[in-house]
């Protein structure tokens, strides 16, 4: 029975935030639909048949606030969101702290036409379309592992999907890349279905300059990712939200008073 009153749950909670009558348009539309609601003060363009409308009520709702104590609310340097979706993340980022410069990486163009829209009232929230990989490529091919739109991955042959079907060839992005101090970068959020796995294991050094990483790791993509994971943070402060998210926190990151 616990599915059945989780999914109840679920309902529940779209009806606290989009409203009863939007709540029935949704569900009544076909998938595909295009909806703009209005999400916790954040005008937000979803689409029906995938997880659009739970991903940004999440975001939006507070997710991110175990981070919002680390920095001063004046802190004015950078934030990556890399796993960009649909850019609920990366405006939840931006409001927690509105002088920062966001770069939200995304490699999917289905999830860039939404991401795009999302964004467009954040001028510091800037697009970087690619996939985010260790440095040494110039592209990378994205897979379809049957997920839909939000678990597209650049891992050649996931666990759970080893044939999954390359469906684009994407830039591929690395950190190096950016054209950016990373002793500047605050926190990145990495979100990546999977590609954790080789940043962990051939980007450590970059990685290790950014002060706070807010990191879903997805074992059940590649066996590994969680140990590659406790072993980068060997020598840093390792968190764990409420949700599925680790945070792993430098533990020579400036004072907060200091940002």
């Amino acid at each position: 029975m616990r599915p059945f009153f989780k999914k109840i749950a679920r309902q529940f909670k779209f009806i606290e935030h989009i409203g009863l009558s939007n709540f029935i348009r949704y569900r009544l539309a076909k998938n595909g639909t295009l909806f703009t609601f209005r999400i916790c003060d954040a005008q937000v363009t979803v689409r029906k048949g995938t997880p659009d409308l739970e991903v940004a009520i999440t975001s939006l709702s507070g997710e991110f606030n175990s981070v919002g104590h680390l920095f001063a609310p004046t802190y004015s340097d950078t934030i990556i969101d890399a796993g960009g979706y649909i850019g609920t993340a990366a405006i939840a980022l931006s409001r927690l702290y509105p002088a920062a410069q966001v770069i939200v990486i995304e490699p999917s163009d289905e999830n860039i036409a939404i991401l795009k829209t999302n964004i467009a009232a954040f001028p510091n929230i800037r697009l970087v379309q690619g996939a985010l990989v260790p440095q040494g490529s110039d592209s990378v091919s994205l897979r379809n592992r049957g997920t839909g739109a939000w678990g597209f991955s650049v891992v050649e042959a996931p666990d759970d999907c080893p044939d999954a079907q390359v469906m684009a060839t994407v830039p591929a992005i690395s950190l190096s890349s950016l054209d950016i101090d990373l002793s500047k970068v605050g926190i990145m959020k990495l979100d990546i279905e999977g590609g954790e796995h080789a940043l962990f294991l051939k980007d450590r050094e970059c990685l290790d300059q950014i002060d706070v990483l807010i990191v879903e790791l997805h074992e059940r993509i590649v066996a590994g990712c969680t140990k590659a994971f406790f072993d980068f943070s060997n020598d840093r402060i390792i968190l764990k939200d409420p949700g599925e998210k680790y945070v792993s926190v430098n533990r020579q990151m400036r004072p907060m008073s200091e940002t």
